[in-house]
């Protein structure tokens, strides 16, 4: 089985990507901050990191790049809803700073799941 982190401060949205990807097979992890991401990942080993940009005590590029630091095989993908509002071009950074796709929030099943298999194939390969 297939293992995503996925890493959102916001309850809700852990919720539902939990739902969409465990309802297709994926085995999923969750994190409310970057520090606990990085707890996780010093634990173990996911075949993708689902990345939310504006996080507290740690945000989404700083953990970007101290994954980066120790993997390049873990795929990321970066998620965000704060973009547009702030007028910045975050997603974009999270490109830069070595996402593998991105993915601007609000975003519906099939789009993720959609990503999410085209980064490292189906839940159960």
């Amino acid at each position: 089985m297939k293992s995503v982190l996925v890493v959102d401060d916001d309850p809700s949205i852990r919720a539902l990507i939990r739902l969409y990807l465990e309802s297709t097979g994926y085995g999923v992890i969750e994190a409310a901050d970057g520090r606990r991401a990085m707890a996780v990942l010093d634990g173990q080993a996911v075949d993708l990191v689902i990345l939310d940009i504006f996080m507290p005590e740690m945000d989404g590029l700083e953990v970007l790049q101290v994954l980066r630091g120790h993997s390049e095989s873990c795929k990321v993908m970066a998620i965000s809803g704060g973009s547009a509002k702030i007028g910045m071009d975050l997603l974009g950074h999270a490109t830069i700073f070595g996402a593998d796709a991105v993915l601007e929030k609000p975003f519906g099943e099939a789009t993720l799941l959609g990503k999410v298999a085209g980064l490292i194939g189906p839940a159960a390969e």
